[in-house]
This record gives C-alpha cells, sequence and structure tokens, in this order.
C-alpha cells in the first residue's frame, strides 16, 4: 500500500466551531428542504405549469448537475487559496449569490406564460450551480478539521442537529409565515401565495447567508497534505479514483436510496395535508412531530454509534424508516399515522446523517491512504450531485405520477386516484427504497476498510 499523504490532526474541536458547523448544516438543510417542500407546489399551484412540466424543472437540473458537478469538483481539489485552504473559503464567496437566486426561484415574474417554463428551468440552472459551489464545505470541511473519529462523529451531531432545525425554520416556521402572508381560505386553500412564498424564501435566503458565514468565521481546516505532495490531477483520474473505491460507491447508493426515502415524503406533503387530510395547516404539526423526534434523539446517537459500529448503526437509521411506513400505510388519512410516520422518520434521519457524513470523510482518508491523493472538494462535489439526483428524480416522478393520476391544482375536491398516489408517495414507496438502504447497508465494507488502514498506518 501507498503511504496516505496526510498530515493529521487530533486536535481537539472547540464548542464554537461544532456549532459552526451546525449552523452551516442548518442553513443547507433549511434551503433543500424549503426548496423540495414548496417548490414542486410552488410552480403547480402558485404559477400554474402542469405536474409533469414542473417536475422535468429538477430532472433538467440533474442533467446540468452531470456536467457541472464533476467540473466544479475537478476545479476545486486543483485549487487551493491564497492561504492554502482548499474548501472553507467557498462559504464566503458563494454564500450571498445563492441566496439570490434562491429568493428569484420563488419570486412570481410577470412574463408571457409560454416564457415561465423556460425562465424558471434557467433559474433553477444557475442557483443549483451557485449551491455547489457553496456546499463544498459540507463536504469537506468535516474530513479537513479532524483526522480523529470521535472528533468526526461528535462533529457529525452537531451537524445532524443543525440539519433538524434547517427543517424546523424551513417548514415548521416558514409554512405558517406563508399561511400569515398569503391568508387562507376557510377550506385551507392559500389565498395570495406570491407574497408569501416570496417572503418565505426570503427569511430562508438569510439564513443560508448567516450559516454560511458563521462556519466560514469559525472553522479550520487543520488536516493537510504532507510537503511536496503532488495535487494536480485530471477529471479522470479524479472519477476514476471514486468509482473505483468500493466504499464510497457503497456509501453513495445508501446516501441516494436515504434522499429518495425522505423527499418523495417532504415533496408531497404539502399535497397529502392539502388534499387527503384537508388541513393545510397539518403540515406543521407533521414536520414538527419529525423534527422533535430527530433532535431528542441526538444526544444518543454518538454514545449508540461509537457502541455498535458503523455498519450496525447504518442498518439500524434504515429499520426506523422502514418501520415508520407500516402504521401509515394501513391508515393513510389518520393524522394520528402521519405523525407516527414523522416521529420514527425522525429518528432514523438522526443516525443516517452522522453515518453518512462520516463515511465521507473516512473515505476521503482512505483514498488518500491507498492512492495518495486528497480529493475531499471531488467527493463533496458528487455527493451533492447524487443529492440533487435524488431531489430531481423523486420530483419528476412526483409530478410525472400525479399528471397521470389526474392531479388538477385548480381543483377543491382531487380525484380518487390522486389522493391513493399521493397515499402511496407518503408510505409505501419511501418504504421500499428504505428497504434498499438496509440492503446496502447489510453489505456496507466501511468499518472494515477503515480498521485496515488504521492498522497499516500504525505498522507504517
Amino acid at each position: 500500500m501507498k503511504k496516505g499523504t496526510l498530515k493529521s490532526s487530533k486536535e481537539k474541536i472547540g464548542l464554537l466551531e461544532k456549532l459552526g458547523f451546525g449552523a452551516f448544516a442548518m442553513s443547507l438543510d433549511a434551503c433543500n428542504n424549503f426548496v423540495s417542500t414548496f417548490l414542486l407546489f410552488f410552480l403547480t399551484d402558485v404559477l400554474g405549469i402542469a405536474p409533469g412540466m414542473a417536475g422535468s424543472v429538477s430532472l433538467i437540473g440533474t442533467v446540468w448537475d452531470g456536467v457541472n458537478d464533476p467540473l466544479i469538483g475537478f476545479f476545486a481539489t486543483n485549487r487551493r487559496f491564497k492561504n492554502n485552504e482548499v474548501a472553507r473559503p467557498y462559504a464566503l464567496w458563494f454564500a450571498l449569490p445563492t441566496a439570490a437566486m434562491f429568493i428569484l426561484l420563488f419570486t412570481v415574474v410577470d412574463i408571457p406564460d409560454h416564457f415561465i417554463f423556460p425562465y424558471f428551468v434557467v433559474l433553477y440552472l444557475i442557483y443549483d450551480t451557485f449551491r455547489t459551489f457553496n456546499m463544498i464545505p459540507s463536504g469537506s470541511m468535516l474530513t479537513l478539521a479532524s483526522s480523529d473519529a470521535s472528533e468526526r462523529i461528535s462533529l457529525g451531531v452537531f451537524i445532524s442537529g443543525g440539519a433538524g432545525i434547517g427543517v424546523v425554520l424551513a417548514t415548521l416556521g416558514c409554512w405558517p409565515l406563508i399561511n400569515a402572508l398569503s391568508g387562507v381560505t376557510e377550506d385551507g386553500k392559500l389565498i395570495n401565495p406570491r407574497t408569501g412564498f416570496f417572503w418565505g424564501a426570503a427569511v430562508v435566503a438569510c439564513i443560508w447567508i448567516f450559516g454560511s458565514l458563521m462556519h466560514y468565521f469559525t472553522s479550520r481546516e487543520r488536516v493537510l497534505p504532507e510537503e511536496g505532495t503532488k495535487q494536480q490531477s485530471s477529471l479522470k483520474e479524479l472519477l476514476g479514483l471514486l468509482l473505483g473505491c468500493r466504499e464510497w460507491v457503497e456509501n453513495t447508493l445508501f446516501s441516494l436510496f436515504y434522499d429518495f426515502s425522505i423527499i418523495f415524503v417532504t415533496s408531497s406533503i404539502v399535497y397529502y395535508a392539502t388534499h387527503v387530510l384537508g388541513d393545510a395547516g397539518a403540515v406543521t404539526l407533521i414536520m414538527a412531530a419529525y423534527i422533535l423526534s430527530t433532535l431528542l434523539v441526538l444526544p444518543l446517537v454518538g454514545p449508540i454509534h461509537r457502541k455498535l459500529g458503523r455498519k450496525k448503526t447504518m442498518c439500524l437509521s434504515a429499520l426506523f424508516l422502514i418501520l415508520s411506513k407500516i402504521y401509515f400505510i394501513f391508515f393513510p388519512t389518520s393524522l394520528l399515522a402521519a405523525i407516527s410516520n414523522a416521529l420514527l422518520v425522525g429518528i432514523g434521519v438522526a443516525f443516517t446523517i452522522n453515518a453518512m457524513k462520516t463515511n465521507l470523510a473516512e473515505i476521503a482518508d482512505i483514498i488518500s491512504w491507498k492512492k495518495g491523493k486528497r480529493i475531499e472538494n471531488m467527493i463533496a462535489a458528487i455527493s451533492t450531485t447524487v443529492s440533487k439526483i435524488g431531489l430531481a428524480l423523486c420530483t419528476f416522478t412526483i409530478g410525472m405520477v400525479l399528471e397521470v393520476s389526474g392531479y388538477n391544482g385548480d381543483l377543491a375536491v382531487q380525484p380518487e386516484s390522486a389522493i391513493h398516489t399521493i397515499e402511496a408517495l407518503m408510505g409505501i414507496v419511501p418504504m421500499v427504497t428504505a428497504g434498499l438502504m438496509l440492503l446496502v447497508a447489510l453489505n456496507s465494507t466501511i468499518e472494515k476498510s477503515v480498521q485496515k488502514m488504521n492498522a497499516g498506518k500504525e505498522g507504517a
């Protein structure tokens, strides 16, 4: 084996820096969940775009991701800033541009109807490109902040907590704000959603800026390449390092199926509350249950993770997501079943995020140890691509199946076929994808690989 080109750091990370990681995760998840929860609904029910075309916005973005994410990852991997850092400054430079494009994504403009779809496609592509740059530190800094496994797990807990708070701010906070600014009819319909969505997006954009800047000013890159290490690599070489790493492929599949399981629910929940439960305000109650369980279980994540190990923790997270659907599938019109669903999902999410983030940090170490290359930024960019592919495919699928089922945003009462489709998107579909998560977790090899790497370093 090649000697890893790594200056390790086991320095203890202070509370303020951990809070900075949490704030960054909060800002990213606030924006990502706002998009996954509200964008499709905004396009169909506010702009009047057909569900199939609305879903295509994210799908087209995925095609663009296939081009821009590897290029951005390649650029970031081969570039160092003047202070010799590789990731942290992106949180500073792209905070404002990303926030501005995010607001425009939920702003209604007075243009001819035939320009609305292409306008929002272009807007989404620009936003997505800026977001990719802004998210590079989220995938790289856990690796670069420390090489100590315990510190990484601890950081993962703060990241999970910040992500949970981000969901609270995006859904529990912004949905009532959207309702208040829009006005709501007696049957739960929004009266003036243009105003509500614009100001809701503006609030989340401010959160994005705050989290990005706090992370930048409180964090440090401590894990650095050895002096004289050759860092320049071709795009083909970088992609080959990733695709040739079994641990990365496993974690990517695990992450993708996780995204499917969560996004099907978050992108359908407004439709579900509005048309199945008949109360759009139920979104707040359901999401509150989801976030409450996530935050309550977070103090247990680190100790359980250390006791069970990575593989068993990944299996546990998938099992919670599977179990969350059983009661709901039999009683899909019950608010109690929806809340039970959310409570168990929240527990699964807390364990999943921690495991995935720690996996990514250790995958960077494994590749460095085996191949002598530090490629955190490439890993971050491609992992972002996977997350966005999950969002795009789910959004496109939801839009298409709603259209096929006869869904029409102008109807006060949806056809029975559309109701059953929404129920399936909240229950059986994410249950199947969580089952695929479990299959990947059962065959995970990263825990053994890390043990082998650590033994190799000690014997070197």
